[in-house]
């Protein structure tokens, strides 16, 4: 069942899991069955069935229908045979993620799918589709007054978005190999992105951000935009829409006004942790927090988490926000488990907390009547240690040098004829050392050399 899965189909799964999205289609697969063996759950079950019935029914479809773009279902309007049968004319187009920071006002263009049309001379790799649309009245008027209001960017544009074709489920912004966009025949639109290797038909990597068409537009004429990219097998989609830029300030307005968790509930889950298990020996009598962000280092100031994840460390959500701003990844910095913007919730209990300690506490331990107690770590001791340490060692480095000689050659000669194997034993004490050196010498005229040994005592 599921060898029949495509990628996308297998990275929707566990995205509704929480679980990474990337790697090949084997490493997904050994996610999933992973999942099967070790979390099995109605819900994850549920979901493999639902998409392997999808996908056998999509098989049927296309077998039966003729090539057309438009999947046309004939369905009886009733089960007598007097009335004539009305066909519902259904059209499958992927349905594009929802972005935080992009509200969007209306759509222009729906997901078209990218015809390929040869172009240029790369052996056939290079196409190109054309595109055309029109700005209603009140889309220019939006556009207007947002570029009125402020210098810098407009906060309402126009945006270009491509995913791929053929999924089921929600789709993730991405492009085509070597994607160029262009506005009425001359402007080229600038495109941030990134590939992972210099290979030929790699795609960009994720994320892929909207295109910006705006500033090359007709207020009052028909627009035409063309996409060349490279055709490597894969199938894209197209869809234009009226957006309105969100920042991470508006985000986290949002989040305080509709996110935050009841104090009872985050009660809860701590007396949920703290539960005593009778099948383990071992009970937990609390549980310590760090105050701090792990993501910026510093003391959190609106602390959150996903929904889902089991943990109750929490993270800043505001530095978490102007994070996924910069490059929009919405990975848990704790359990690095999928964590978007709408599964974000305010921790209202660790709120409280940090208006009630001191700003010099850096962690808190919860108990297992939902309390709470500072946890201070006594710096002093360490202080003294390290005095000590440094006294200890400037005594060790203050200590006079002592010289002692010592005669290494009562029995050597000018001959050097005498046996290898020869054993040296050196003793310190006292401020003396001793060497001795046995072997059997054939010289008559010893030579004595005095050797000058510093030692430090």
């Amino acid at each position: 069942m599921l060898e029949a899965l495509r990628v996308t189909e297998l990275r929707l799964l566990l995205s509704k899991m929480g679980k990474s999205k990337s790697g090949l289609k084997k490493d997904l697969m050994k996610r999933v069955v992973d999942l099967l063996h070790n979390e099995c759950s109605p819900e994850l079950l549920s979901a493999v069935r639902e998409l392997h019935k999808l996908r056998q029914v999509s098989k049927d479809t296309r077998r039966s229908s003729k090539p057309s773009s438009v999947e046309i279902i004939s369905i009886p309007a009733c089960v007598s045979p007097e009335k004539p049968q009305s066909p519902i004319s259904v059209h499958t187009e992927p349905q594009m993620i929802k972005l935080p920071f992009y509200q969007t006002l209306d759509t222009i263009l729906p997901p078209t799918p990218l015809v390929p049309k040869m172009y240029g001379m790369c052996g056939g790799t290079m196409q190109k589709s054309d595109f055309l649309f029109h700005l209603s009245a009140s889309q220019q008027a939006q556009i207007q007054s947002s570029s009125s209001s402020q210098s810098g960017p407009t906060s309402v544009q126009v945006v270009l978005r491509i995913c791929y074709t053929e999924s089921i489920g929600v789709e993730e912004d991405q492009y085509p190999p070597n994607i160029v966009v262009s506005v009425n025949h001359c402007a080229l639109c600038p495109i941030q992105c990134t590939y992972s290797s210099d290979k030929i038909g790699t795609e960009p990597s994720r994320p892929c951000r909207p295109i910006d068409l705006t500033p090359d537009l007709y207020p009052t004429f028909t627009n035409r935009f063309s996409v060349v990219w490279g055709n490597f097998g894969k199938s894209y989609s197209v869809a234009v829409y009226l957006v309105r830029l969100v920042s991470s300030q508006d985000l986290l307005d949002q989040l305080r006004r509709t996110a935050v968790e009841q104090q009872e509930l985050c009660r809860q889950r701590v007396s949920e942790k703290l539960r005593s298990d009778p099948e383990h020996e071992v009970s937990t009598t609390g549980l310590q927090v760090s105050l701090i962000c792990p993501l910026a280092k510093m003391r959190m100031s609106v602390p959150c988490r996903a929904r889902g994840c089991a943990h109750l460390q929490c993270f800043d959500a505001s530095f978490y926000l102007q994070m996924n701003e910069r490059k929009p990844r919405w990975m848990c910095p704790v359990c690095h488990r999928y964590a978007p913007f709408d599964e974000l919730r305010i921790d209202s209990l660790l709120c409280e907390v940090l208006e009630k300690c001191g700003e010099d506490v850096e962690e808190i331990e919860y108990l297992s009547d939902s309390s709470w107690r500072a946890v201070r770590h006594d710096k002093s001791n360490k202080n003294k240690e390290s005095v000590q340490h440094q006294r200890i060692k400037h005594k060790v480095n203050s200590k006079p040098v002592g010289s002692v000689i010592v005669d290494l050659t009562q029995f050597s000669s000018d001959d050097e004829d005498f046996h290898k194997e020869e054993t040296v034993s050196t003793h310190l004490e006292d401020k003396s050392v001793h060497f001795r050196k046995s072997g059997i010498v054939k010289t008559t005229k010893p030579k004595s050399r005095k050797t000058q040994v510093q030692t430090i005592n």
